[in-house]
């Protein structure tokens, strides 16, 4: 047994006399480039006695709150975006959900423009995803 220690302590050392060291010339095979996405869901059933108009206002809200993230702390989030009269959006997280809300939404100003009676209801996934992205030859 001491040996075979040996030949491990002398393998992180110096090789163990198995493969000879990479010249400088060769370089350590890269890593597969991949480009991190933010998806955003957006259920508006909560709000279908907007009209289309407002729908669409009520939509684009959501979606400028979700523009900025360009990272999802464990991978994905669920929360719901009420539309409140008067321009608020309260955010709160989703049943079942931890009650957290990612940063990225917190920054910005949550404020809309949508023509409200009474207060709409939307469920917003956010779903951050890598995607292989392929290098050419010779970029650095």
């Amino acid at each position: 047994m001491r040996l075979a220690y040996g030949c491990v302590a002398l393998a992180l050392a110096a090789g163990c006399g198995s493969k000879p060291a990479p010249s400088r010339a060769e370089s350590p095979p890269r890593e597969p480039a991949a480009a991190q996405v933010v998806n955003a869901t957006i259920l508006a059933n909560g709000c279908q006695h907007l009209g289309a108009a407002n729908a669409k206002l009520a939509e684009r809200a959501m979606y400028q709150l979700v523009e900025g993230c360009s990272s999802v702390p464990g991978g994905s989030a669920r929360f719901e975006a009420t539309l409140e009269p008067g321009g608020r959006i309260e955010i709160a997280a989703a049943p079942g959900q931890p009650d957290v809300v990612p940063i990225c939404i917190l920054k910005h100003s949550l404020e809309h423009k949508v023509a409200l009676a009474k207060p709409c209801r939307l469920d917003v996934k956010i779903a951050q995803t890598s995607v292989p992205v392929s290098v050419e030859a010779g970029a650095n």
